[in-house]
């Protein structure tokens, strides 16, 4: 029977049983109310020039990943730049609330550099994410959480809440809520979709402009087409300008599949100045599948998929090599047409992003994955009864959240916008702000338009990447039509030092191009490449980005 003619009461039986199948014991939820001190984290800028003073921001953890606010250890700090400035030791107090930021850290070599952090009471070392270092930069990079769900539909914690997390804790650069605009189960489809014309898309819009600030912090007024309950995959909605953003729901019946929302929306586009972009999420989860051999695609209006989130990867298939197979709900789809490589084979141009599609107010930090634990009191009073509280209680099957580097001259609302539209982004898992340069002919992501063309069929091609990574790299793979093509192997030992951290590979291709065929009628007119990187861990997920991909055609 097709999921989709059982409605609400059969999502509502499916989600009792996930729970009933994942429920921990009373133990160990008892103990994870303690909180213990587990790790320290670093954020620092991406980029920076010699003698810019940056801020770095350094978190305390627990071991649920929460904050851990009674954290009153003194830090020492190191650089990997021998001439940088930079406090010897930062110090907590119990009134940061578990975060402190080290001002005037200036960096003066150029290359790839690391801030070093030592607990001074236990010797451990805790390392930042990479920080390019050069005179200039034609673009940056900056770091955003563009899927996120709030009060306003199933979340838990408002979206303001959110804002200032990603920005003064999680020190992000972009933030977007994209609630639902319908709903199951939790929330009646038509109830939802009566307050989300009733005011809710709006008061989201205005809450994403008040906490724009151009040049710091940059938002997106969004939402997601969710076409419930269990009626497909689902769509996230983004617009340039709040003030032209428009909701158009997925029960409507001039909206109410991927072609007429796509309709509409180039109808829109012709009338507004600015810009709406959409992304397809999770499309192999059999709850909310999307199948792009199904569907007659937009690839203009949808250049982008979510290659990851806290559901896990629709890269491949788990049976595949997946080390993140989506497990939540009904778990994955076994089938060709749902994957992100189908969308390539068929001859889609879509870039990958990441996001978390956490339904609480924690932007770049998603909790779901973590020990099962419950939230404390405060939390429920604050942040309220939605899955971002109630999915921490159980082992749901999930992954840590994802992340989008946008790579971009500055930090505005238009020029992230431009940097969606024109697939200049890749993706990693959170909270790894992982770097990666990959070209194919020496252009990268950001600087193809359409696809590299070559003379010939058979011209050779050079294929470069290097990487830095937050972890010891464990390997770099450059995928050539859905297939592994070259791989920089490294090492899975998560104690290997900083020289491990880093790995590049360059390579000539010389075979002839040959592109991909789905069928009689659909395919590739020319090479497709992307890389998939994967860091050595001691912790229960290995960090990875997507990267990709870039195309390349004979003129």
């Amino acid at each position: 029977m097709n999921r989709a003619s059982l409605g609400p009461l059969f999502k509502a039986k499916e989600s009792v049983a996930v729970f009933a199948g994942s429920a921990p014991s009373v133990g160990e939820l008892l103990a994870n109310r303690r909180q213990q001190f587990d790790r320290l984290h670093a954020i620092a800028p991406s980029t920076a020039t010699p003698g810019e003073p940056l801020s770095v921001t350094v978190q305390a953890w627990d071991q649920c990943e929460r904050r851990f606010p009674t954290f009153d250890g003194s830090v020492g700090v190191e650089t990997t730049d021998t001439d940088a400035t930079h406090p010897e030791t930062v110090s907590f107090a119990a009134s940061d609330d578990g975060v402190v930021t080290i001002d005037d850290v200036l960096f003066e070599s150029p290359g790839t550099q690391y801030i070093v952090l030592t607990d001074r009471r236990t010797g451990a070392e805790f390392v930042s994410n990479p920080i390019r270092v050069a005179e200039s930069h034609d673009r940056r990079v900056f770091w955003g959480d563009i899927h996120l769900h709030s009060t306003r539909s199933d979340g838990a914690g408002d979206a303001e809440r959110g804002y200032r997390f990603g920005r003064d804790v999680m020190d992000l650069d972009v933030v977007a809520y994209t609630d639902h605009d319908t709903m199951g189960f939790f929330i009646p489809p038509s109830w939802q979709r009566d307050r989300m014309h009733g005011g809710y898309f709006q008061a989201l819009c205005a809450v994403a402009d008040r906490f724009d600030d151009t040049g710091s912090f940059v938002t997106l007024p969004a939402y997601e087409w969710t076409k419930q309950p269990n009626m497909g995959g689902h769509v996230n909605v983004y617009f340039e300008d709040s003030g032209d953003a428009e909701l158009f729901d997925s029960l409507d019946s001039e909206t109410d599949t991927y072609e007429k929302l796509w309709d509409r929306l180039r109808e829109w586009d012709r009338t507004y100045d600015s810009g709406v972009v959409t992304v397809p999420h999770h499309p192999a989860e059999a709850m909310y599948p999307f199948d792009f051999s199904a569907v007659d695609y937009d690839d203009e209006l949808a250049p982008l998929v979510e290659v990851y989130s806290q559901w896990g990867s629709s890269e491949r298939p788990g049976r595949e090599g997946n080390p993140f197979p989506l497990a939540m709900g009904q778990g994955e789809v076994d089938e060709p047409g749902h994957y992100v490589r189908d969308a390539h084979r068929l001859g889609y141009r879509v870039g990958m992003v990441g996001g978390s599609d956490y339904h609480g107010p924690h932007p770049g930090h998603s909790l779901i994955h973590t020990r099962p634990h419950l939230p404390s009191r405060r939390e429920w009073r604050e942040n309220g009864v939605g899955w971002g509280n109630i999915w921490r209680v159980w082992d749901e099957r999930s992954y840590p959240g994802g992340l989008t580097a946008f790579l971009a001259p500055e930090l505005t609302r238009s020029v992230v916008f431009e940097a969606l539209r024109s697939r200049s982004v890749y993706a990693t898992t959170q909270p790894h702000r992982i770097l990666v340069d990959f070209t194919v002919e020496g252009v990268d992501v950001a600087e193809q338009s359409d696809a590299v063309t070559v003379d010939l069929p058979d011209a050779e091609r050079e294929v470069a990447v290097s990487v830095a990574g937050t972890e010891p790299i464990a390997a770099v793979t450059v995928v050539k039509n859905n297939a592994d093509w070259r791989t920089v192997d490294g090492t899975d030992d998560p104690d290997a030092g900083l020289e491990a951290y880093t790995a590049a590979g360059s390579w000539t291709d010389d075979e002839s191009v040959a592109g991909m065929d789905w069928d009689d009628e659909r395919g590739t007119d020319g090479d497709v490449y992307a890389v998939r990187v994967r860091q050595a861990s001691s912790r229960r997920y290995p960090g990875m980005a997507w990267v990709g991909p870039i195309w390349v055609e004979p003129s």
